[in-house]
């Protein structure tokens, strides 16, 4: 009986916002407020595509190489040689070009006893590769590239 219940409450929850997403769309419609649609913005001419014939955002062409996947999905695996005992892990998305320092801490991780450290970072798509400094040690930092699949790998001896 309880499932049944459920069901017939969201039965009726949604059949609710078919009808008052139906009230407000037709009471919104252009001749519902008697006068004409006027719009304030003019079309850009800079514009080289038929705003109909785009089927997406990636379909667009914008000035300077400009595309919509502003970032990725990066998952980092780092194994060691050897069982660790307190490892603390930072990884940074950038090195400063003038002080050469780990800059854009992502994560920071402490692994105990595991040979093994797992993640996935959202970081920017222009990002190939990221630092990494082990037990804060940033003379032994690594810069470790992004594969083709958005993977990095990494065995430290």
């Amino acid at each position: 009986m309880g499932d049944l219940s459920r069901l017939i409450i969201r039965f009726c929850a949604a059949l609710f916002m078919m009808i008052f997403v139906g009230c407000t769309e037709q009471s919104s419609s252009p001749g519902s407020s008697g006068g004409p649609i006027v719009s304030d913005s003019e079309p850009n001419p800079d514009i080289d595509q038929d705003p109909e014939l785009v089927n997406s955002f990636d379909d667009l062409l914008i000035e300077d190489g400009f595309i919509f996947d502003m970032q990725r999905t990066v998952n980092i695996d780092i194994s060691f040689a050897q069982k660790q005992g307190f490892t603390e892990i930072s990884i940074f998305s950038a090195t400063d070009p003038i002080t050469h320092t780990p800059t854009n801490l992502l994560e920071k991780a402490e692994i105990y006893n595991a040979t093994k450290f797992n993640s996935s970072l959202s970081v920017p798509s222009y990002a190939e590769s990221m630092v990494v400094v082990i037990n804060g040690d940033s003379y032994a930092e690594l810069e470790l590239p992004i594969d083709k699949t958005n993977r990095i790998h990494y065995l430290v001896e």
